[in-house]
């Protein structure tokens, strides 16, 4: 199980993954609240996602999220760190997904 710390930290790279040149153009128009659950550290997080930009990275939840991601925070730092694939891991569900299917295909090019 990773602290959470180390889910923090791996939040604020995916964040910073938005100033990347080629993905900022990708995301140009993308807009969402996206919820990170990690039932394994009882610990969420939603990213406020404006026109490509994190606005805001905190920890809690939001009565209406456009996406929730579910998934245990080793799976989370696997994917972070190439140990484990994105797809993969969603396949064998150890990754539940609640949003348009759209918005999962988009946010699979972050991790």
């Amino acid at each position: 199980m990773a602290s959470r710390e180390e889910v923090r930290k791996g939040l604020e790279r995916v964040a910073a993954k938005f100033e990347d040149t080629e993905l900022k153009e990708y995301f140009k128009t993308f807009s969402k609240r996206v919820q990170f659950d990690y039932p394994d550290i009882n610990l969420s997080y939603v990213m406020d996602i404006s026109r490509g930009k994190v606005k805001e990275l905190k920890e809690g939840t939001v009565s209406r999220p456009d996406v929730v991601v579910t998934l245990n925070s080793e799976t989370f730092l696997a994917i972070l760190n190439k140990k484990t694939n994105a797809l993969d891991a969603y396949s064998a569900g150890k990754i539940k997904y609640k949003g348009a299917m759209t918005d999962l295909l988009k946010l699979q090019r972050l991790l």
